[in-house]
Protein backbone atom coordinates (compact mmCIF):
# COMPACT_ATOMS: atom_id res chain seq x y z
CA UNK A 1 0.00 0.00 0.00
CA UNK A 2 1.24 3.46 -0.91
CA UNK A 3 0.24 6.20 1.52
CA UNK A 4 0.55 9.81 0.33
CA UNK A 5 0.67 12.35 3.15
CA UNK A 6 -0.10 15.74 1.63
CA UNK A 7 0.94 19.02 3.21
CA UNK A 8 1.45 22.55 1.95
CA UNK A 9 4.99 23.40 3.02
CA UNK A 10 7.92 22.65 5.27
CA UNK A 11 10.45 25.07 6.74
CA UNK A 12 12.93 25.75 9.50
CA UNK A 13 10.21 27.01 11.84
CA UNK A 14 8.05 23.98 11.20
CA UNK A 15 4.77 23.68 13.04
CA UNK A 16 3.20 20.77 14.88
CA UNK A 17 1.77 19.58 11.55
CA UNK A 18 5.22 18.80 10.17
CA UNK A 19 6.33 17.18 13.43
CA UNK A 20 3.16 15.08 13.39
CA UNK A 21 4.24 13.84 9.97
CA UNK A 22 7.70 13.07 11.34
CA UNK A 23 6.22 10.85 14.06
CA UNK A 24 3.89 9.23 11.52
CA UNK A 25 6.84 8.41 9.27
CA UNK A 26 8.61 6.68 12.18
CA UNK A 27 5.52 4.56 12.82
CA UNK A 28 4.95 3.70 9.15
CA UNK A 29 8.60 2.66 8.83
CA UNK A 30 7.77 -0.36 11.00
CA UNK A 31 4.68 -1.38 9.01
CA UNK A 32 6.17 -3.57 6.27
CA UNK A 33 3.21 -3.35 3.90
CA UNK A 34 3.15 0.49 3.85
CA UNK A 35 5.18 2.66 1.45
CA UNK A 36 4.72 6.21 2.69
CA UNK A 37 5.49 9.47 0.92
CA UNK A 38 5.27 13.12 1.98
CA UNK A 39 3.99 15.50 -0.69
CA UNK A 40 4.46 19.27 -0.36
CA UNK A 41 2.44 21.55 -2.63
CA UNK A 42 3.55 25.14 -1.92
CA UNK A 43 6.29 26.71 -3.98
CA UNK A 44 9.38 26.59 -1.76
CA UNK A 45 12.18 28.91 -2.86
CA UNK A 46 14.94 27.10 -0.98
CA UNK A 47 15.85 23.52 -1.88
CA UNK A 48 13.25 21.43 -0.05
CA UNK A 49 15.81 18.93 1.24
CA UNK A 50 17.40 21.74 3.27
CA UNK A 51 14.26 21.66 5.41
CA UNK A 52 13.17 18.03 5.15
CA UNK A 53 16.65 16.73 6.06
CA UNK A 54 16.44 18.56 9.36
CA UNK A 55 13.24 16.71 10.18
CA UNK A 56 14.82 13.37 9.22
CA UNK A 57 12.53 12.74 6.25
CA UNK A 58 14.32 10.25 3.96
CA UNK A 59 14.87 12.03 0.66
CA UNK A 60 13.27 9.33 -1.52
CA UNK A 61 10.05 9.80 0.45
CA UNK A 62 9.93 13.59 0.00
CA UNK A 63 7.87 14.58 -3.06
CA UNK A 64 7.72 18.26 -3.92
CA UNK A 65 4.93 18.77 -6.44
CA UNK A 66 7.23 20.67 -8.81
CA UNK A 67 9.90 17.98 -8.62
CA UNK A 68 7.25 15.45 -9.64
CA UNK A 69 6.69 17.47 -12.81
CA UNK A 70 10.40 17.59 -13.62
CA UNK A 71 11.40 14.08 -12.59
CA UNK A 72 13.63 15.27 -9.77
CA UNK A 73 13.99 13.81 -6.33
CA UNK A 74 14.92 15.69 -3.19
CA UNK A 75 18.65 16.29 -3.52
CA UNK A 76 21.36 18.15 -1.58
CA UNK A 77 23.01 21.35 -2.74
CA UNK A 78 25.93 20.81 -5.10
CA UNK A 79 26.89 24.12 -6.74
CA UNK A 80 29.70 25.90 -4.92
CA UNK A 81 30.15 29.66 -4.95
CA UNK A 82 33.41 29.22 -6.84
CA UNK A 83 31.74 27.09 -9.48
CA UNK A 84 28.98 29.63 -10.04
CA UNK A 85 31.42 32.52 -10.36
CA UNK A 86 33.44 30.53 -12.91
CA UNK A 87 30.27 30.27 -15.03
CA UNK A 88 30.08 34.05 -15.47
CA UNK A 89 31.57 34.73 -18.91
CA UNK A 90 31.61 38.54 -18.78
CA UNK A 91 34.25 40.56 -16.90
CA UNK A 92 33.19 40.86 -13.28
CA UNK A 93 34.30 41.85 -9.83
CA UNK A 94 35.58 39.44 -7.22
CA UNK A 95 32.88 38.08 -4.89
CA UNK A 96 32.16 40.60 -2.14
CA UNK A 97 30.53 39.65 1.17
CA UNK A 98 27.38 41.64 1.90
CA UNK A 99 24.79 41.30 4.70
CA UNK A 100 22.90 38.09 3.90
CA UNK A 101 24.56 37.40 0.55
CA UNK A 102 27.68 37.51 -1.63
CA UNK A 103 27.70 39.98 -4.48
CA UNK A 104 29.34 39.85 -7.90
CA UNK A 105 29.00 42.82 -10.25
CA UNK A 106 29.60 42.82 -13.98
CA UNK A 107 32.26 45.29 -15.02
CA UNK A 108 30.89 48.44 -16.69
CA UNK A 109 27.34 47.12 -16.36
CA UNK A 110 24.26 47.69 -14.22
CA UNK A 111 23.96 43.93 -13.62
CA UNK A 112 24.73 42.46 -10.20
CA UNK A 113 24.42 38.91 -8.92
CA UNK A 114 23.38 38.36 -5.30
CA UNK A 115 24.43 34.86 -4.28
CA UNK A 116 22.44 33.43 -1.36
CA UNK A 117 23.88 30.45 0.46
CA UNK A 118 22.79 28.19 3.28
CA UNK A 119 26.16 27.28 4.75
CA UNK A 120 28.60 29.79 3.23
CA UNK A 121 29.72 27.31 0.60
CA UNK A 122 26.87 25.99 -1.51
CA UNK A 123 24.59 28.15 -3.62
CA UNK A 124 20.90 28.19 -2.71
CA UNK A 125 19.81 30.83 -5.22
CA UNK A 126 21.22 33.65 -7.31
CA UNK A 127 19.30 36.91 -7.70
CA UNK A 128 19.99 38.95 -10.83
CA UNK A 129 19.55 42.66 -10.22
CA UNK A 130 19.58 45.33 -12.91
CA UNK A 131 19.69 48.96 -11.72
CA UNK A 132 18.42 47.85 -8.30
CA UNK A 133 15.46 45.99 -9.84
CA UNK A 134 15.14 42.25 -9.29
CA UNK A 135 14.65 40.60 -12.70
CA UNK A 136 15.52 36.95 -12.19
CA UNK A 137 16.18 34.34 -9.48
CA UNK A 138 17.91 31.02 -10.22
CA UNK A 139 17.26 28.26 -7.66
CA UNK A 140 19.59 25.29 -7.23
CA UNK A 141 19.73 21.88 -5.63
CA UNK A 142 22.01 19.30 -7.28
CA UNK A 143 21.66 21.44 -10.42
CA UNK A 144 19.48 24.31 -11.66
CA UNK A 145 16.00 23.52 -10.33
CA UNK A 146 13.91 26.50 -11.42
CA UNK A 147 14.17 30.11 -12.57
CA UNK A 148 11.82 32.96 -11.60
CA UNK A 149 11.30 36.04 -13.77
CA UNK A 150 10.15 39.41 -12.39
CA UNK A 151 9.02 42.77 -13.75
CA UNK A 152 8.49 45.78 -11.51
CA UNK A 153 8.97 43.46 -8.52
CA UNK A 154 6.07 41.26 -9.63
CA UNK A 155 6.50 37.55 -10.35
CA UNK A 156 5.66 36.77 -13.98
CA UNK A 157 6.86 33.22 -14.67
CA UNK A 158 8.73 30.23 -13.32
CA UNK A 159 10.54 27.68 -15.48
CA UNK A 160 11.18 24.24 -13.94
CA UNK A 161 14.04 22.11 -15.24
CA UNK A 162 14.65 18.39 -15.53
CA UNK A 163 17.90 17.03 -14.06
CA UNK A 164 19.20 17.13 -17.65
CA UNK A 165 18.64 20.88 -17.89
CA UNK A 166 15.52 20.93 -20.11
CA UNK A 167 12.40 22.92 -19.24
CA UNK A 168 9.71 20.50 -18.08
CA UNK A 169 7.11 23.07 -17.05
CA UNK A 170 6.44 26.78 -17.26
CA UNK A 171 4.11 28.48 -14.84
CA UNK A 172 2.62 31.94 -15.34
CA UNK A 173 1.28 34.14 -12.56
CA UNK A 174 -1.31 36.84 -12.07
CA UNK A 175 -1.25 38.68 -8.77
CA UNK A 176 1.20 36.05 -7.40
CA UNK A 177 -1.39 33.32 -8.06
CA UNK A 178 -0.95 30.51 -10.59
CA UNK A 179 -2.76 31.52 -13.78
CA UNK A 180 -1.56 28.90 -16.25
CA UNK A 181 0.88 25.99 -16.37
CA UNK A 182 2.45 24.49 -19.49
CA UNK A 183 3.68 20.90 -19.14
CA UNK A 184 6.25 20.37 -21.88
CA UNK A 185 7.14 17.09 -23.63
CA UNK A 186 10.30 17.00 -21.45
CA UNK A 187 8.20 16.34 -18.34
CA UNK A 188 7.97 12.69 -17.25
CA UNK A 189 4.24 13.30 -16.70
CA UNK A 190 3.69 14.41 -20.31
CA UNK A 191 3.83 10.98 -21.92
CA UNK A 192 1.55 9.21 -19.47
CA UNK A 193 -2.23 9.38 -19.99
CA UNK A 194 -3.57 12.68 -18.73
CA UNK A 195 -7.16 12.65 -19.98
CA UNK A 196 -8.81 10.64 -17.25
CA UNK A 197 -11.20 10.98 -14.29
CA UNK A 198 -12.97 13.89 -15.90
CA UNK A 199 -9.97 16.23 -15.75
CA UNK A 200 -9.93 18.81 -18.51
CA UNK A 201 -6.73 19.76 -20.26
CA UNK A 202 -5.78 20.85 -23.73
CA UNK A 203 -2.67 20.75 -25.91
CA UNK A 204 -0.88 23.62 -27.62
CA UNK A 205 2.32 23.09 -29.62
CA UNK A 206 2.93 19.87 -27.73
CA UNK A 207 2.47 21.44 -24.31
CA UNK A 208 -0.29 20.40 -21.94
CA UNK A 209 -2.11 23.56 -20.84
CA UNK A 210 -3.54 23.70 -17.31
CA UNK A 211 -5.56 26.67 -16.11
CA UNK A 212 -5.18 27.85 -12.51
CA UNK A 213 -3.79 26.24 -9.39
CA UNK A 214 -6.52 23.65 -8.95
CA UNK A 215 -6.18 22.15 -12.43
CA UNK A 216 -2.39 22.00 -12.02
CA UNK A 217 -2.80 20.08 -8.76
CA UNK A 218 -5.37 17.77 -10.34
CA UNK A 219 -2.99 16.97 -13.18
CA UNK A 220 -0.15 15.98 -10.87
CA UNK A 221 -2.30 14.11 -8.35
CA UNK A 222 -4.03 12.13 -11.12
CA UNK A 223 -0.64 10.78 -12.13
CA UNK A 224 0.47 10.23 -8.54
CA UNK A 225 -2.61 8.26 -7.41
CA UNK A 226 -2.15 5.52 -10.00
CA UNK A 227 -2.40 2.23 -8.09
CA UNK A 228 -5.66 0.78 -6.76
CA UNK A 229 -4.36 0.55 -3.18
CA UNK A 230 -3.07 4.13 -3.02
CA UNK A 231 -4.38 5.96 0.05
CA UNK A 232 -4.28 9.72 0.69
CA UNK A 233 -3.95 11.56 4.01
CA UNK A 234 -4.31 15.34 3.82
CA UNK A 235 -2.64 17.24 6.64
CA UNK A 236 -3.52 20.74 5.42
CA UNK A 237 -6.71 20.78 3.40
CA UNK A 238 -7.13 24.49 2.65
CA UNK A 239 -6.09 25.34 -0.94
CA UNK A 240 -5.16 21.69 -1.54
CA UNK A 241 -8.25 19.54 -1.22
CA UNK A 242 -9.98 21.02 -4.28
CA UNK A 243 -7.11 19.69 -6.37
CA UNK A 244 -7.66 16.19 -4.95
CA UNK A 245 -11.44 15.75 -5.00
CA UNK A 246 -11.84 15.50 -8.82
CA UNK A 247 -9.15 12.81 -9.17
CA UNK A 248 -9.45 10.80 -5.95
CA UNK A 249 -11.70 8.23 -7.64
CA UNK A 250 -11.98 5.05 -5.55
CA UNK A 251 -8.89 5.79 -3.49
CA UNK A 252 -9.46 6.29 0.20
CA UNK A 253 -9.06 9.87 1.45
CA UNK A 254 -8.59 10.97 5.07
CA UNK A 255 -8.26 14.50 6.43
CA UNK A 256 -6.32 15.18 9.63
CA UNK A 257 -7.76 17.85 11.91
CA UNK A 258 -4.71 19.37 13.59
CA UNK A 259 -6.31 22.41 15.24
CA UNK A 260 -9.57 23.57 16.73
CA UNK A 261 -12.14 22.54 14.12
CA UNK A 262 -14.63 25.33 14.69
CA UNK A 263 -14.52 29.07 15.20
CA UNK A 264 -14.67 29.80 18.90
CA UNK A 265 -16.32 33.15 18.13
CA UNK A 266 -19.89 32.20 17.38
CA UNK A 267 -22.12 34.45 15.28
CA UNK A 268 -25.09 36.12 16.96
CA UNK A 269 -27.70 33.45 16.22
CA UNK A 270 -25.50 30.68 17.60
CA UNK A 271 -24.94 28.88 14.29
CA UNK A 272 -21.76 26.79 14.30
CA UNK A 273 -18.92 28.22 12.24
CA UNK A 274 -16.37 25.67 11.02
CA UNK A 275 -12.69 26.57 10.97
CA UNK A 276 -12.19 27.59 7.33
CA UNK A 277 -9.19 25.28 7.10
CA UNK A 278 -11.56 22.30 7.41
CA UNK A 279 -14.89 23.61 6.15
CA UNK A 280 -14.37 22.18 2.67
CA UNK A 281 -13.85 18.72 4.16
CA UNK A 282 -16.76 18.87 6.59
CA UNK A 283 -19.17 19.99 3.89
CA UNK A 284 -18.18 17.33 1.31
CA UNK A 285 -18.59 14.12 3.34
CA UNK A 286 -19.32 12.03 0.25
CA UNK A 287 -15.71 12.56 -0.91
CA UNK A 288 -13.92 11.86 2.37
CA UNK A 289 -13.57 8.44 4.00
CA UNK A 290 -12.90 9.81 7.45
CA UNK A 291 -11.47 12.46 9.74
CA UNK A 292 -8.52 11.93 12.05
CA UNK A 293 -8.12 13.83 15.32
CA UNK A 294 -5.47 13.42 17.98
CA UNK A 295 -7.39 13.49 21.27
CA UNK A 296 -10.48 11.75 22.61
CA UNK A 297 -11.85 15.09 23.81
CA UNK A 298 -11.81 16.50 20.29
CA UNK A 299 -13.32 13.36 18.83
CA UNK A 300 -16.27 13.59 21.23
CA UNK A 301 -16.88 17.26 20.50
CA UNK A 302 -16.52 16.89 16.73
CA UNK A 303 -18.85 13.89 16.60
CA UNK A 304 -21.44 15.82 18.61
CA UNK A 305 -21.20 18.83 16.30
CA UNK A 306 -21.35 16.71 13.14
CA UNK A 307 -24.47 15.03 14.50
CA UNK A 308 -26.06 18.42 15.09
CA UNK A 309 -25.36 19.26 11.44
CA UNK A 310 -26.87 15.99 10.24
CA UNK A 311 -23.47 14.60 9.20
CA UNK A 312 -22.89 11.99 11.91
CA UNK A 313 -23.50 9.05 9.60
CA UNK A 314 -21.44 10.48 6.75
CA UNK A 315 -18.11 11.28 8.40
CA UNK A 316 -16.35 8.84 10.71
CA UNK A 317 -13.93 10.32 13.24
CA UNK A 318 -10.84 8.39 14.30
CA UNK A 319 -8.63 9.31 17.26
CA UNK A 320 -4.94 8.65 16.66
CA UNK A 321 -2.34 10.61 18.67
CA UNK A 322 -0.04 12.61 16.41
CA UNK A 323 2.99 11.87 18.57
CA UNK A 324 4.70 8.94 20.23
CA UNK A 325 6.56 8.75 23.51
CA UNK A 326 9.54 6.76 24.69
CA UNK A 327 9.58 7.27 28.49
CA UNK A 328 12.92 7.75 30.21
CA UNK A 329 13.96 7.21 33.82
CA UNK A 330 12.57 9.84 36.18
CA UNK A 331 15.71 9.63 38.30
CA UNK A 332 17.75 11.47 35.66
CA UNK A 333 19.49 14.56 37.02
CA UNK A 334 17.73 17.84 36.43
CA UNK A 335 17.77 21.47 37.46
CA UNK A 336 14.70 21.90 39.68
CA UNK A 337 14.45 25.62 38.87
CA UNK A 338 14.85 25.36 35.09
CA UNK A 339 11.63 25.94 33.12
CA UNK A 340 11.40 25.00 29.45
CA UNK A 341 8.95 25.59 26.63
CA UNK A 342 9.09 24.61 22.95
CA UNK A 343 7.02 25.85 20.03
CA UNK A 344 7.05 28.07 17.00
CA UNK A 345 7.79 31.60 18.10
CA UNK A 346 4.37 32.72 16.94
CA UNK A 347 2.03 35.24 18.49
CA UNK A 348 -0.71 32.68 19.17
CA UNK A 349 1.68 30.73 21.42
CA UNK A 350 1.80 33.72 23.83
CA UNK A 351 5.41 33.08 24.80
CA UNK A 352 5.63 36.73 25.84
CA UNK A 353 3.05 35.95 28.55
CA UNK A 354 5.21 33.06 29.75
CA UNK A 355 8.32 35.25 29.89
CA UNK A 356 6.44 37.75 32.05
CA UNK A 357 5.14 34.94 34.26
CA UNK A 358 8.63 33.56 34.87
CA UNK A 359 9.86 37.06 35.61
CA UNK A 360 7.08 37.48 38.17
CA UNK A 361 7.71 34.04 39.68
CA UNK A 362 11.39 34.88 40.26
CA UNK A 363 10.33 37.23 43.06
CA UNK A 364 9.60 34.05 45.02
CA UNK A 365 12.01 31.66 43.32
CA UNK A 366 15.11 33.75 42.48
CA UNK A 367 16.94 30.81 40.89
CA UNK A 368 14.24 30.36 38.26
CA UNK A 369 15.28 30.44 34.58
CA UNK A 370 13.50 29.84 31.26
CA UNK A 371 14.80 28.23 28.06
CA UNK A 372 12.71 28.68 24.91
CA UNK A 373 13.17 26.24 22.01
CA UNK A 374 11.87 27.03 18.55
CA UNK A 375 12.18 29.46 15.66
CA UNK A 376 9.99 32.26 14.35
CA UNK A 377 9.42 35.86 15.38
CA UNK A 378 12.35 36.45 17.71
CA UNK A 379 12.14 40.24 17.59
CA UNK A 380 8.91 40.50 19.57
CA UNK A 381 10.25 38.21 22.32
CA UNK A 382 13.62 39.93 22.46
CA UNK A 383 11.77 43.20 23.04
CA UNK A 384 9.98 41.68 26.06
CA UNK A 385 13.23 40.21 27.39
CA UNK A 386 14.92 43.61 27.08
CA UNK A 387 11.97 45.37 28.70
CA UNK A 388 12.18 43.06 31.74
CA UNK A 389 16.00 42.98 31.79
CA UNK A 390 15.58 39.21 31.66
CA UNK A 391 18.47 38.22 29.37
CA UNK A 392 20.28 36.72 32.37
CA UNK A 393 17.59 34.10 32.93
CA UNK A 394 15.59 33.83 29.67
CA UNK A 395 17.32 32.23 26.68
CA UNK A 396 16.13 31.72 23.11
CA UNK A 397 17.66 28.35 22.24
CA UNK A 398 16.53 28.15 18.60
CA UNK A 399 15.64 24.99 16.73
CA UNK A 400 16.81 21.85 18.51
CA UNK A 401 15.92 18.19 18.66
CA UNK A 402 14.41 17.77 22.11
CA UNK A 403 14.69 14.03 22.65
CA UNK A 404 16.93 13.49 25.66
CA UNK A 405 17.07 17.23 26.36
CA UNK A 406 13.89 18.01 28.29
CA UNK A 407 14.64 15.67 31.18
CA UNK A 408 17.27 18.11 32.43
CA UNK A 409 14.56 20.65 33.29
CA UNK A 410 12.36 20.91 36.33
CA UNK A 411 9.14 22.01 34.63
CA UNK A 412 7.54 22.39 31.22
CA UNK A 413 5.36 25.49 30.84
CA UNK A 414 3.01 26.54 28.04
CA UNK A 415 1.08 29.77 27.56
CA UNK A 416 -0.72 28.60 24.43
CA UNK A 417 -4.48 29.11 24.58
CA UNK A 418 -5.37 26.41 22.05
CA UNK A 419 -3.64 23.13 21.27
CA UNK A 420 -5.05 20.48 18.94
CA UNK A 421 -2.68 18.00 20.59
CA UNK A 422 0.51 19.62 21.80
CA UNK A 423 3.46 17.51 20.66
CA UNK A 424 5.80 19.36 22.97
CA UNK A 425 3.54 18.44 25.89
CA UNK A 426 3.93 14.77 25.03
CA UNK A 427 7.69 15.17 24.68
CA UNK A 428 7.70 16.69 28.15
CA UNK A 429 5.63 13.82 29.58
CA UNK A 430 8.01 11.31 28.01
CA UNK A 431 10.91 12.79 29.96
CA UNK A 432 9.04 13.05 33.24
CA UNK A 433 8.34 16.77 33.44
CA UNK A 434 5.40 18.20 35.35
CA UNK A 435 3.48 20.65 33.16
CA UNK A 436 1.95 24.06 33.80
CA UNK A 437 -0.45 25.58 31.28
CA UNK A 438 -3.90 27.00 30.69
CA UNK A 439 -7.05 24.98 31.26
CA UNK A 440 -7.94 24.82 27.56
CA UNK A 441 -8.69 22.13 24.99
CA UNK A 442 -7.44 19.82 23.77
CA UNK A 443 -3.94 18.64 24.54
CA UNK A 444 -3.63 20.43 27.88
CA UNK A 445 -6.73 18.82 29.35
CA UNK A 446 -5.86 15.42 27.91
CA UNK A 447 -2.27 15.29 29.16
CA UNK A 448 -2.29 17.39 32.33
CA UNK A 449 -4.19 16.58 35.51
CA UNK A 450 -3.95 19.36 38.06
CA UNK A 451 -2.34 18.24 41.27
CA UNK A 452 -1.30 14.93 39.71
CA UNK A 453 1.31 15.74 37.06
CA UNK A 454 1.12 19.52 36.91
CA UNK A 455 -1.27 22.41 37.11
CA UNK A 456 -3.83 23.97 34.75
CA UNK A 457 -5.03 27.51 35.38
CA UNK A 458 -8.01 29.42 33.96
CA UNK A 459 -7.35 31.44 30.83
CA UNK A 460 -8.82 34.95 30.85
CA UNK A 461 -6.90 36.51 27.94
CA UNK A 462 -6.09 39.40 30.28
CA UNK A 463 -3.18 40.58 32.39
CA UNK A 464 -4.36 38.19 35.11
CA UNK A 465 -2.98 35.30 33.05
CA UNK A 466 0.58 36.33 33.87
CA UNK A 467 -0.06 36.15 37.62
CA UNK A 468 -1.96 32.86 37.27
CA UNK A 469 0.90 31.20 35.39
CA UNK A 470 3.45 32.61 37.83
CA UNK A 471 1.49 31.25 40.80
CA UNK A 472 1.20 27.81 39.12
CA UNK A 473 4.92 27.65 38.37
CA UNK A 474 5.80 28.45 41.97
CA UNK A 475 3.13 26.07 43.30
CA UNK A 476 4.42 23.09 41.31
CA UNK A 477 8.14 23.68 41.83
CA UNK A 478 7.60 24.36 45.56
CA UNK A 479 5.34 21.34 46.01
CA UNK A 480 6.62 18.48 48.19
CA UNK A 481 5.06 16.10 45.64
CA UNK A 482 6.94 17.44 42.60
CA UNK A 483 8.95 14.22 42.36
CA UNK A 484 5.74 12.19 42.28
CA UNK A 485 4.41 14.54 39.60
CA UNK A 486 7.42 13.62 37.45
CA UNK A 487 6.60 9.93 37.88
CA UNK A 488 2.95 10.56 37.00
CA UNK A 489 3.98 12.28 33.76
CA UNK A 490 5.96 9.19 32.83
CA UNK A 491 2.94 6.98 33.57
CA UNK A 492 0.75 9.12 31.31
CA UNK A 493 3.33 8.90 28.54
CA UNK A 494 3.06 5.10 28.54
CA UNK A 495 -0.28 5.40 26.75
CA UNK A 496 1.47 6.95 23.76
CA UNK A 497 4.08 4.32 23.03
CA UNK A 498 5.00 3.62 19.42
CA UNK A 499 3.51 0.13 19.62
CA UNK A 500 0.13 1.43 20.82
CA UNK A 501 -0.14 4.24 18.29
CA UNK A 502 1.09 2.04 15.42
CA UNK A 503 -1.73 -0.41 16.06
CA UNK A 504 -4.26 2.39 15.60
CA UNK A 505 -2.74 3.33 12.25
CA UNK A 506 -2.59 -0.30 11.11
CA UNK A 507 -6.26 -0.77 11.89
CA UNK A 508 -7.29 2.35 10.00
CA UNK A 509 -5.09 1.66 6.97
CA UNK A 510 -5.93 -2.03 6.73
CA UNK A 511 -9.60 -1.97 7.63
CA UNK A 512 -10.66 1.64 7.20
CA UNK A 513 -12.52 1.55 10.51
CA UNK A 514 -12.54 4.25 13.20
CA UNK A 515 -10.24 3.43 16.10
Amino acid sequence: MRVYNINKAVGLASSGVEYAQVYRRRLFADIPWVDDYYVFTDYIGTNISYFSDRLDFPRPQVLWIYNLVTGRGAAPFALTIEAFVSMISQPHSDPQPRPGHIEVALTDSAVRYRIKTTDDRYVDRVETVVRDQLVRVDHYDASLNNVEYFHDNHLLRRDFYTPGGVIAAQQFYRGDAIARTLITPASPLHETPHRRRGRRSSSFRGDIVLEGRSQFFQFVFAHLFSRPDDLVIVDRALDVIDGIYPVIGEHRLYSVVHAEHFDLKQIDDGVLLWNNHYENVFTRPELVDGLIVSTHRQRERLEHQLAAQGLAGDLSVTCIPVGIAAPVAVESEHDPFAVVTASRLAEEKHIDVLIRAVSAARKRLPELRLDIYGEGDRGRLIAVIDELHAAEYVTLKGHHKLEGVLGAYGLYASASTSEGFGLSLLEALAEGLPIVGFDVDYGNREMVESGVNGCLVPCTLSDRDVDALADAIVHVLDSPSVTEMRRESLRKAEGYTAANVRKLWERLLREGEPC
